[in-house]
């Protein structure tokens, strides 16, 4: 009788003790949804994050909220049936898709471009490995100083249109010399993969990423299709002023197939990277090749490899007409973060890792953002001036000139919305168009001679004499 009434209680102690981690780790849980959720809502009270964001470790789901409208017109709420543009997340795709034909023998990452496009000039150069890695030495599709991409991406083009819009671009550069992040490199890889698969790019990606994924609020935005397609679909909208937005430019999104073509909502991108931790849908071998870094880089193919402090970190923004994202896979800690937003600021890129921060118990900036309005003019006067960055700066050796209007700083003409510290005094401030960090930086003179713009540095130029 003893031995029962112990064997009972043990059973009693591992159910309690059970029933008692379950407690923690939702009281947990809910703490950190409490700490991301006060992060994210300030950026969407003022008008700068509308859109969705999903955390999940270990199978457990730590926050799924939704902010801001899908139809600001017509006060029509984002859900978490939404569907967002996912900008150049898209490539994740096009990449698997390369990857499973490579693994059933159809295609080598060694072959050249004109064993599948065989008039394409100087395509007995490029291999596929070039393409996936955007070393392909073509130009940028996207950013055609003529106007004729401008011109195009207002109506529906089929991919052949696009190739050969493509073919009479002049390259820049040998193939595997010059990164060059693109559209070119992925509407030729979409290309490659209907020629192989015989199937158009929508289709095999349903097919055999999609549909074995249940990914079903997640597609391809095909040559016939029209807005209205899409239930769920959301509108973008583009920064305005200093609070204000304004729907974005309406686009045809075919024109964008391969590297910017796809909707898709969180729940579903949390599916791709369930598959992504997991080795499903690909082998483990596969997966280990898109997630490597090539040529001293942090680029895989489709996503990038680089380590957050001491996290492993797989991860791809994207950022399009009225739509910005971030992906963010940690597969050691099992963690997910995705954040999908219908405004063109870049709030998922910066703010994405301050989640997983938060997560890992790690420090992390929480702004206090007050009105572009609350700089006097005395401040502003001493921060005016032309900065000049390196050749390391996103635009390499580009300045940042800052500027005082309308009683507010701008940013190379874009408002810089004020960053207050505990002591009630501006620290820093933020670029709205890109959400940088801007702060300055006294001299031993005391005079702000150095401008930091997120982790680059800049010095003010020497102003001109007046005669």
């Amino acid at each position: 009788m003893k031995k029962i009434m112990l064997f009972v209680l043990s059973i009693l102690g591992i159910m309690a003790y059970g029933q008692d981690t379950r407690s923690t780790t939702k009281s947990s849980n809910d703490e950190l949804a409490h700490k991301i959720d006060a992060l994210i809502r300030p950026i969407a009270n003022s008008n700068n994050f509308s859109g969705t964001v999903l955390v999940k470790k270990n199978g457990d789901v730590i926050l799924s909220k939704s902010y801001g409208y899908a139809d600001r017109e017509n006060q029509i709420k984002n859900t978490r049936a939404s569907q967002f543009f996912i900008g150049s997340l898209s490539a994740m795709f096009t990449a698997v898709a390369i990857l499973q034909l490579v693994k059933e023998g159809k295609i080598s990452l060694d072959d050249k471009l004109t064993k599948f496009i065989p008039e394409f000039p100087k395509g007995d150069k490029i291999t596929i490995h070039h393409l996936l890695t955007e070393r392909s030495g073509l130009p940028r599709f996207v950013s055609q100083t003529n106007g004729t991409y401008d011109k195009m991406i207002e109506s529906a083009h089929t991919l052949d249109a696009l190739v050969d819009y493509i073919k009479i671009l002049e390259p820049i550069a040998e193939p595997g010399e010059k990164y060059r992040h693109s559209g070119t490199s992925f509407i030729l890889l979409a290309k490659v993969i209907e020629i192989v698969s015989g199937e158009s790019f929508g289709a095999y990606l349903k097919n055999h990423i999609f549909s074995p994924l249940n990914m079903t609020h997640t597609g391809h935005y095909a040559y016939a299709m029209q807005y209205g397609d899409v239930p769920h679909l959301v509108l973008g909208y583009e920064q305005q002023g200093v609070t204000e937005l304004e729907r974005a430019r309406l686009i045809h999104w075919s024109t964008k197939i391969g590297h910017a073509s796809i909707y898709s909502n969180a729940e579903d991108l949390e599916k791709f990277a369930q598959a992504m931790m997991y080795n499903t849908l690909l082998s483990s071998d596969s997966w280990k090749k898109m997630t490597n870094s090539y040529y001293g880089t942090s680029l895989g193919y489709g996503i990038s490899n680089k380590p957050q402090g001491d996290y492993r970190r797989y991860y791809r923004s994207g950022g399009s007409p009225g739509f910005s994202s971030y992906f963010a896979v940690y597969p050691d800690e099992g963690l997910t973060v995705i954040m999908l937003s219908n405004i063109h600021i870049h709030v998922p890129y910066f703010n994405v890792p301050k989640i997983a921060s938060i997560v890992f118990g790690e420090p992390y900036e929480q702004l206090n953002l007050v009105s572009p309005r609350y700089v006097n003019n005395d401040l502003a006067q001493k921060l005016l001036g032309t900065f000049q960055f390196d050749e390391n700066f996103y635009n390499p050796n580009g300045t940042v000139t800052v500027s005082y209007a309308d009683g507010m700083l701008l940013s190379d003409s874009a408002p810089m919305i004020p960053v207050v510290g505990a002591d009630g005094e501006i620290v820093k401030f933020i670029n709205r168009q890109f959400w940088s960090r801007l702060e300055f930086v006294r001299d031993s003179t005391g005079h702000f001679s150095k401008l930091k713009f997120d982790e680059f540095t800049g010095t003010k130029k020497a102003m001109p004499k007046k005669n």
